[in-house]
């Protein structure tokens, strides 16, 4: 059989994420989406965002973007009200495949469940949602519907984390204890980039959730009882009602019953004149040995009059020149959403069944435990660091 029917994108969202607004950058989504549209994948593209300037924003980017990358491809920009539903009377009308949604937080659920209802494909960037009870009903419709969901957890394909599973499959470590992971932000994400919405998230759920997805990659535990902390210093003095930094302990068990302790710590309060947006590192530590990774120091430092000092991931999501001098991207950043898309691409040329993209996919089933373990950091939060019970 031929592959021909190339599928129609929807982009709910046009923030930092969607196309770097607010930074020189072009982001995550639109560099993938123009790739793939290299690729021969991806037919039209249309955007939905809250205000005319966002639109107006997401389409000098756009067509700044498709000159450097020499791509060509239809683009709608769709300016509307999230909240009176509009970005689902735009789906009802242009019908497309496959729908990105990159809102906040607190959207999500509400957002994926009515796409799902007219059985189009959903990719969802981070959290799945902020309670067991939502994920639950988006796994629902999505299964009833049988379309492809997933959420968009990039760093199950960070190479360095892909070296740690083998080291973990292979018994280096031996029997697993425990892992710390520190992971932290600038302040200008809730103060500027974020601030009309942070103060309806919290660094964890936001952030530190990708960590949680990947102890759950990594080992396939289950988790059981979580406590948390967090702290509310500094934004708090900026009228910003929510934690600077969290730090939440969860307790993961093996089918042998053998415990494990992962430690997240996350704050969103770095200075600005950090050398990166990002500071992550993790460790883990098990009978036979121990992994280290630093995923800020990347070893390539670039220091320049006009930006200071920069560390710089080049593996996530970094663009370069070919031979006629025009962009092209790479990275696991890059290399997740595209294999979003190609999964709904195989899937509608009846090239990919829905099991075999599920076993290799951040699906909305294997997302259940983040969730899970969201609700719980929060309700230890709001409970004087109560430990709270994982109910799945």
């Amino acid at each position: 059989m031929k592959v021909t029917n190339k599928i129609n994108v929807l982009v709910i969202g046009g923030g930092m994420y969607v196309c770097g607004r607010g930074t020189d950058s072009y982001g995550t989504i639109l560099p993938s989406l123009l790739e793939s549209v290299k690729k021969k994948i991806i037919s039209e593209i249309s955007f939905v965002t809250t205000k005319i300037s966002s639109a107006n924003i997401l389409k000098k980017k756009y067509n700044k973007l498709s000159l450097l990358m020499d791509v060509k491809c239809k683009c709608e920009f769709y300016p509307n009200k999230l909240n009176k539903q509009n970005y689902l009377n735009i789906a009802k009308k242009i019908k497309p495949d496959v729908a990105i949604i990159c809102t906040p937080d607190h959207l999500h659920a509400k957002i994926c469940i009515s796409l799902v209802k007219l059985n189009i494909h959903c990719l969802v960037v981070k959290p799945m949602t902020t309670n067991i009870k939502d994920a639950k009903k988006m796994l629902k419709i999505s299964e009833k519907k049988k379309v492809i969901c997933q959420v968009e957890f990039h760093k199950r394909l960070d190479k360095a984390n892909l070296e740690l599973k083998k080291q973990i499959i292979n018994k280096n470590l031996g029997d697993l204890l425990y892992s710390n992971i520190e992971y932290s932000q600038k302040k200008i994400i809730p103060e500027k980039i974020f601030k009309k919405w942070s103060t309806k998230t919290n660094i964890f759920q936001y952030l530190g959730v990708h960590y949680v997805d990947l102890i759950f990659f990594l080992t396939k535990y289950k988790p059981i009882n979580v406590i948390a902390w967090g702290h509310k210093k500094y934004l708090s003095k900026k009228k910003i009602n929510t934690y600077d930094s969290i730090q939440v302990i969860i307790e993961w068990k093996k089918n042998d019953n053998s415990i494990f302790i992962s430690n997240h710590i996350t704050s969103w309060i770095d200075p600005n004149l950090s050398s990166s947006m990002s500071d992550q590192k993790i460790s883990l530590v098990g009978t036979k040995g121990k992994f280290y990774s630093d995923q800020k120091n990347r070893g390539i430092q670039i220091v320049t009059d006009n930006k200071g000092i920069e560390d710089i991931n080049p593996y996530f999501n970094n663009y370069y020149y070919n031979n006629n001098n025009n962009i092209f991207f790479d990275g696991y950043g890059i290399e997740n959403i595209m294999k979003f898309i190609q999964d709904v691409f195989l899937y509608k040329n009846a090239k990919r069944s829905l099991k075999q993209i599920d076993k290799t996919s951040a699906n909305f089933k294997e997302s259940l435990i983040s969730c899970a373990i969201i609700e719980a950091v929060n309700k230890s939060l709001q409970n004087k660091s109560t430990k709270i019970k994982i109910i799945l």
